[in-house]
């Protein structure tokens, strides 16, 4: 079913602006973010467990303080990959100006970046935010020179079960099939929180994973494809594909 093939697509396990919802979890995250870095704090660290949406989240701030103008803002997605990016930001920094560097990935980065990163941090007018995992945000802080430096950590959580519904349906209702977000009942949403447990990457997967089982099913048997609710099959499909990955 064609229908079926767009849709999954909105639940893509990528980092695309055009795919973010404004949940007021992680809206409250970015308010707070964009704070510190307005107040020139120097080190800023964004934690959260994998698939939180801190890469989303943090690519979203980049977008508003370019468009506000105000700082010089750098992005570097893959530390490992871009390790010349990042040498090259250092070496070129122009005085008298404030520089942002947001560093997603940020456990890539190597110890020695981490601490020419640092040292730039503390001449004053640098702002680096770091977007790592929970992990490696306790292995970084058992580092000395690292204690009395980092000014901000901000965690997202993963999300509620009402943030979850409400990231499924927006997603599907910027669908021109909007009819499907009617397919599901409240209790197709426990279930799916049930398993991602409120981690958005998990979701996305999830959704992803359910629409292509549908879509199967649909081409199969078209007559008996039920158009007016989510079958309980389709879910514990998906859920067994994902356990099986």
């Amino acid at each position: 079913m064609e229908q079926f093939s767009d849709v999954k697509e909105l639940f893509r396990d990528v980092v695309d602006l055009r795919n973010y919802v404004p949940l007021s979890s992680s809206e409250k995250k970015k308010v707070d973010l964009m704070t510190a870095i307005e107040q020139k704090e120097k080190m800023i660290l964004l934690t959260g467990e994998a698939g939180s949406g801190k890469s989303l989240l943090l690519r979203r701030v980049y977008e508003e303080l370019k468009e506000k103008g105000n700082n010089e803002v750098h992005f570097i997605s893959n530390p490992y990959m871009e390790t010349e990016k990042v040498l090259r930001f250092l070496k070129d920094l122009r005085k008298g100006l404030h520089h942002v560097i947001l560093v997603d990935e940020a456990q890539l980065l190597s110890p020695e970046h981490w601490e020419m990163l640092r040292m730039y941090a503390d001449k004053g007018n640098v702002t680096v935010v770091f977007a790592t995992h929970d992990t490696d945000v306790k292995k970084l802080l058992e580092l000395k020179h690292f204690k009395t430096r980092i000014n901000y950590i901000i965690r997202l959580e993963n999300v509620s079960f009402s943030e979850m519904q409400y990231f499924i349906y927006s997603k599907l209702l910027r669908s021109e099939e909007s009819y499907i977000a009617n397919m599901f009942k409240k209790s197709d949403f426990k279930k799916i929180y049930k398993f991602t447990k409120g981690s958005l990457r998990a979701t996305n997967q999830f959704m992803y994973k359910l629409f292509d089982v549908m879509e199967f099913f649909y081409n199969k048997s078209p007559h008996k494809f039920n158009r007016k609710r989510v079958a309980n099959k389709y879910i514990e499909i998906a859920k067994m594909d994902l356990k099986g990955n």
